[in-house]
């Protein structure tokens, strides 16, 4: 995870934010007074204009068609998902307000990792925000040579919450993170003496490449061990 700024919210939500707001309000408390099928419906096509395809670009722009959480990149071979920073089950209110939208890949959002979660403050929570929070304060991106691996650690309680909570260090996210570092490792090597192997792990520095954050943690040019975050 690293930190990003976030742009002015899309015009569309700046005219729509607060009307779309009102109409599913108004739509649950009909739908909490009388659950039928009817009102259901309508709470589901109120609730739905979040996903307007102005919105969803406007965060794939963001966050340069990368997962908020993990950095995986997405748009390449999926859709994404515009995640709730607070889930808009338990918090409505904020369905539609630009500041609660991110743009998450599937797993990280998905059941089993974070779907509807948002752990308080005494419960370790609340998750890291990459748009109002600085990740480098709350996370540790370590490589460990002789297990060839690359893992993120909780530098705070928040942190570690974070972590567990989106699986950070699943295992198919790991085995995947730690190759792609292990590739940057070489260049790294290669870069004293390679002006394209240099340019290469600048570039992959960059907030658009995956896994930045591990770039920029990468060794001094001749070492393996991983420096202190």
């Amino acid at each position: 995870m690293i930190e990003v700024d976030r742009p002015a919210q899309p015009r569309l939500l700046a005219k729509r934010a607060a009307q779309w707001c009102q109409r599913l309000l108004t739509a649950r408390e009909a739908y909490h007074s009388e659950k039928s099928a009817h009102l259901k419906r309508a709470v589901e096509r109120a609730e739905e204009k979040y996903r307007h395809e102005e919105v969803k670009q406007a965060l794939v722009a963001m966050f340069h068609g990368k997962c908020a959480y993990c950095e995986s990149k997405i748009t390449h071979v999926d859709y994404g998902h515009i995640e709730h920073y607070r889930p808009k089950s338990r918090y409505p209110g904020q369905t539609f307000t630009w500041g609660n939208l991110f743009l998450a890949c599937g797993v990280c959002n998905g059941p089993g990792h974070k779907a509807d979660l948002f752990p308080s403050r005494q419960e370790g929570g609340p998750l890291v925000n990459p748009c109002d929070d600085e990740p480098e304060r709350h996370f540790e991106f370590r490589y460990d040579p002789e297990a060839q691996l690359a893992s993120i650690y909780g530098r705070t309680r928040r942190g570690r919450t974070t972590v567990k909570v989106l699986g950070l260090n699943r295992p198919e996210l790991r085995a995947y993170r730690s190759r792609q570092f292990r590739l940057l490792l070489a260049l790294a090597r290669l870069a004293r003496q390679d002006e394209e192997a240099r340019a290469l792990v600048e570039q992959a520095k960059q907030a658009d490449q995956q896994y930045t954050a591990f770039a920029r943690h990468l060794p001094v040019a001749g070492t393996e061990a991983a420096p202190s975050s």
